[in-house]
């Protein structure tokens, strides 16, 4: 199989779970997001199979609802591109866990991206899926490697104290160590960072970011190289 038909397929793949993770986010605790059909926030028409085709129906229809021409937020439309993006340097062969830490990611970057929070118990199913796929053992850090580990997660722990930053970005920190290694933790957070101060410097409304985002879109760039 041909590495361009498993990028589209990935692509495709992705942007529909990206249009499905962020329905959860929009209906979770308020609706049934499993069994509910997909329907219109404005009017609550269901919606058909061509109204639900991620990114071409937000483009056909300019961002707006089919039936009552009401905008779609644009979030959606994001949410679907980078779904696509996501999952398209993955091989659904041979990364199934790949494909289940990404959404479990995705999903929790897009609960920070709405409420600055995501619900603990998705943490669970993550955690498992990092079990899966524990790079580095205990074992395979040096005694200096850790005495760094500690400083590093020490210092995030200060920061959470003082408010200046998330509980919810620390604990995605140590899961990255241990789903990579500490290094390449360090890196994303580093390149999360750097996405951050750009999108503040161009912003035109100057407000406080969720950072989860931001560390997801740095594990899109990261797969890709």
């Amino acid at each position: 199989m041909s590495d361009s038909f498993i990028y589209i397929l990935n692509f495709i793949i992705g942007s529909i779970i990206g249009s499905h993770l962020l329905v959860i986010v929009q209906r979770f605790e308020t609706e049934d997001f499993i069994t509910d059909k997909s329907h219109c926030d404005n009017c609550h028409i269901p919606l058909t199979l061509l109204n639900q085709i991620p990114i071409f129906s937000f483009l056909r229809y300019q961002g707006k609802c089919f039936f009552c021409h009401a905008y779609i937020p644009i979030e959606t439309f994001y949410c679907e591109i980078l779904g696509g993006l996501a999952f398209m340097p993955l091989n659904p062969f041979t990364n199934q866990i790949s494909y289940l830490f990404i959404i479990f990611i995705f999903l929790i970057s897009i609960f920070d991206y709405f409420d600055q929070s995501f619900p603990v118990q998705i943490l669970i199913p993550l955690i498992a899926v990092v079990g899966f796929k524990i790079s580095y053992f205990i074992s395979d850090y040096t005694p200096i490697e850790w005495m760094l580990i500690s400083f590093v997660i020490l210092s995030f722990l200060i920061m959470n104290l003082k408010k200046k930053f998330g509980y919810g970005d620390t604990i995605i920190f140590i899961i990255l160590i241990f789903y990579y290694n500490f290094y390449i933790a360090e890196y994303l957070f580093l390149l999360a960072s750097i996405f951050l101060i750009i999108t503040h410097l161009i912003a035109r409304n100057k407000k406080q970011y969720p950072f989860i985002p931001f560390i997801f879109l740095s594990i899109i760039f990261y797969n890709f190289i």
